[in-house]
């Protein structure tokens, strides 16, 4: 095909307007699926960072707890046979304190194989040995490189100097490279040794598959540990994930979900590129009868016109990575959330599927112009015009189908995110601000020195100018770690509940900070002290479910908390007070159970400062972090961020979702609009003769315009008939992003048919306008 090549790269020089318009069309649907393409490259297709990756796999309980138990866990790495290594690990938050500002550390703990398990090496020094992870063993740490830069000044003699985290000496053994990232876990400027025996908390599991086992055999094997030790666990449910779909999490099918909307951006793009080749063509008769006159045969014609579609698709493909390398930079503020975001970028599998769908876009918009074109085409007169106008008319209707659906599909998810800011959460999350702090356990065991420092930290900061009140809490509305156990009222058996509740910890103003309304009963007071009667605060739900109601002075038995769950002391707690239900993951959660006690009875190691501010909770976030360090210079706060900030994932799916899908509606838009444009002018120009003779005969200027926008508006109809039936069907995809809306909504549908049938009004106008002003004199004239 290289002298056709050649004699097609002619023939787009010779016509620019055309090359340029197709070229551009086109540039922007590869362009967007090359954009959408990158970012589920990064986050889907390329494997996890490190050591074979595609062998690790999480062991979660896929019942009611994510977790393992330490038990579990250990007949796991007893008796499997599937997985060549498993090695557990929790999130550790440390306080580093001694050479520098003291500072909140927050990383990973594991097991002593864990780096063996990844395959890891220290560039400095070494990892964890064998036993390191038992108790009395002396405490070693890893520190991440970035960490070792920063806080140590890259210090090559780092190894064996002793390090204070939590008032205890650690020592440091090694310090890992450069850009290494422990797949599966957050990462963190410290590594440190797990000890099961002394944390008895439940377990994230990974674990490497041997060569050649897949995951469906490691189920099997989990299943049968399930089995056996159903007795003692009869709700555990082992299963096995890739880390890779761990890591992706929920936001696997939104971005299949927004590949798929996109790809309708590229078929609108190549319904309009084949319209402006079918006009092309037909003003091309004349040359196609001459060729074939000339004794060129059908496939001839047919591989010249597809010449021409490669090159244009060639041309936009490049075009089309500097649109994608342009998106990625611009859609960052949308992308930033999203795991492996630091990953997204173009790589060679994204110049392979852009190059890839370059090459189908040809063929999808170069097929039928070629097949036109390889034919005899009548003479445009009478029927053979309108036959001729037929094709473009079915494409017309084809682009506002998809670009009813993809429109339809935005409004939906613009409602959603309407309704969940809208939504009441339970709370005011307005003016909050948030610190956590981490107090270390005290030497003799007890919670009474804790209280104390929580209860200054609280007084000193309520004084500061523009503080409202102040609170602590063992978690906040929806962030935290999450204490979760089955209500038992008193006096009946202890039984597994289906509702599942949480424990919160809080001082006495928590309800007042947060904006948690109590419905019934009192709140904590000073009253409620170590010594005196258990007492706890429970929501709506717990009330509902379990007390029929009435709550108050009813009892519920509990463990004791200490700095932790103290094991084997459970003690009966009074209801007197109850809340108002509150969201905890989701605005589809509200109905949640939620059980709140005070903290001087309670009193947990790790706690949430939260500051309810007059004005701007940012504003007082410097003078707060000066009135904990006066009260304890030794206990770092983290990064502070309002209550606001803490709770906006709740629209960040929906909202991600919402600003794409709406980018790709408002491109269809304007395609469509470009493409129903591009019709109306060929339709006038095909029909000018018949308009000519028309108006000498007397039709008038709005007999005219209404020819014009009844070629239009006819196929845009049927579009607009199809659309609506495959946006009732589609848009059920998007039922796990809705909220407040149901899927197919007829209301979103109608203002969406409404919507492109103006557009289509509009984009007929202009060529409409010009046939009315047809002067008939010319057009006879001219014949």
């Amino acid at each position: 095909m290289t002298s056709d090549f050649i004699v097609a790269s002619r023939g787009l020089r010779r016509s620019p307007a055309f090359t340029v318009a197709a070229v551009v069309t086109l540039a922007l649907g590869i362009g967007a699926n090359t954009t959408m393409f990158s970012v589920v490259n990064a986050v889907l297709l390329r494997p996890l960072p490190g050591y074979q990756t595609d062998r690790l796999a999480l062991i979660a309980d896929g019942g009611k707890r994510l977790h393992l138990t330490p038990p579990v866990f250990e007949e796991l790495r007893r008796s499997s046979q599937t997985f060549e290594i498993l090695a557990a690990n929790q999130t550790c938050i440390l306080n580093i304190t001694g050479q520098g500002a003291p500072e909140q550390t927050r990383g990973p703990c594991a097991t002593a194989n864990w780096f063996e398990m990844l395959h890891a090496h220290a560039m400095l020094g070494r990892t964890f040995l064998p036993g390191e992870d038992q108790h009395g063993h002396d405490h070693v740490v890893v520190l991440d490189y970035g960490f070792w830069q920063r806080r140590f000044g890259g210090d090559p003699q780092i190894l064996n100097r002793k390090i204070i985290l939590d008032n205890e000496p650690w020592v440091v053994i090694g310090v890992m490279p450069p850009g290494f990232k422990a797949a599966g876990v957050d990462p963190g400027p410290i590594y440190t040794p797990y000890v099961i025996n002394d944390h008895p908390h439940a377990l994230n599991v990974i674990g490497r598959l041997k060569p050649g086992v897949s995951i469906a055999a490691a189920q099997a094997e989990l299943d049968a540990v399930t089995a056996r030790v159903a007795r003692e666990n009869p709700e555990l449910k082992l299963k096995a994930t890739p880390l890779l779909e761990l890591v992706t999490g929920t936001q696997r099918p939104l971005l299949l979900l927004l590949s798929g909307a996109v790809s309708f951006v590229l078929l609108i793009a190549c319904v309009n590129v084949a319209n402006l080749m079918l006009a092309r063509s037909a003003a091309r008769r004349q040359e196609v009868s001459i060729r074939m006159a000339l004794g060129a045969t059908r496939w001839r014609i047919l591989r010249f016109v597809l010449a021409e579609a490669l090159l244009i698709s060639f041309a936009a493909s490049v075009g089309a990575l500097l649109i994608a390398y342009t998106g990625l930079h611009t859609l960052k503020p949308l992308t930033a959330h999203l795991p492996r975001a630091d990953e997204l970028g173009l790589d060679w599998r994204v110049l392979a599927a852009t190059l890839s769908l370059g090459v189908a876009s040809a063929l999808l918009f170069g097929i039928l112009p070629a097949l036109r074109s390889s034919w005899r085409l009548r003479e445009a007169t009478g029927k053979g015009s309108r036959t001729t106008t037929r094709p473009q008319s079915l494409l017309i209707a084809c682009e506002v189908a998809l670009a009813i659906i993809l429109l339809s599909g935005a409004g939906l998810l613009m409602q959603t995110f309407s309704a969940i800011r809208s939504h009441d959460l339970g709370y005011d999350p307005r003016h909050v601000l948030t610190n956590f702090l981490a107090l270390p356990q005290s030497k003799d065991g007890t919670s009474t020195a804790g209280a104390a420092l929580y209860a200054r930290i609280r007084d000193r900061v309520s004084k500061l100018p523009g503080v409202q009140m102040a609170a602590t809490a063992s978690r906040v509305p929806m962030y935290g770690v999450s204490i979760m156990l089955d209500v038992q009222p008193e006096g009946e058996p202890a039984r597994k509940q289906e509702h599942l509740a949480r424990i919160a910890v809080v001082s006495d103003d928590y309800f007042r900070v947060v904006s948690t309304p109590l419905l019934t009963g009192r709140p904590f007071n000073s009253l409620d002290r170590a010594g005196s009667t258990p007492v706890a605060i429970v929501s709506e739900a717990i009330e509902r479910r379990h007390f029929g109601g009435h709550a108050i002075r009813h009892r519920i038995i509990l463990p004791e908390l200490g700095f932790n769950i103290v094991p084997g002391k459970d003690i009966p707690v009074e209801i007197v007070g109850v809340a108002g239900n509150i969201c905890i993951d989701s605005v589809e959660d509200c109905d949640t159970e939620y059980i709140y006690l005070p903290e001087s009875q309670n009193t947990l190691r790790m706690e949430h400062l939260l500051v309810r501010a007059a004005g701007d909770p940012a504003a007082i976030a410097s003078a707060v972090r000066q009135a904990v360090s006066a009260e304890a210079p030794d206990i770092p706060l983290d990064q502070p961020q309002t209550l606001a900030e803490r709770t906006e994932y709740l629209t960040r799916d929906p909202g991600r979702a919402m600003w794409l899908l709406g980018l790709f509606a408002a491109l269809a838009i304007v395609l469509a609009a470009a493409g129903i444009y591009g019709v109306s002018a060929y339709l006038a120009a095909q029909r000018s003769r018949e308009i000519g003779i028309r108006m000498a005969l007397g039709a008038t200027s709005s007999n005219i315009a209404t020819l014009i926008y009844r070629g239009i508006l006819i196929p845009a109809t049927l579009g607009l008939a199809f659309g609506i039936v495959g946006g009732a069907t589609l848009t059920r995809l998007l039922k796990s992003l809705l909220f407040g809306v149901a899927p197919g909504d007829p209301k979103t549908l109608a203002a969406a048919a409404i919507a492109l049938l103006a557009v289509a009004l509009v984009a007929a106008t202009s060529p409409a306008i010009r046939a009315a002003l047809t002067d008939p004199a010319a057009v006879l004239r001219g014949e």
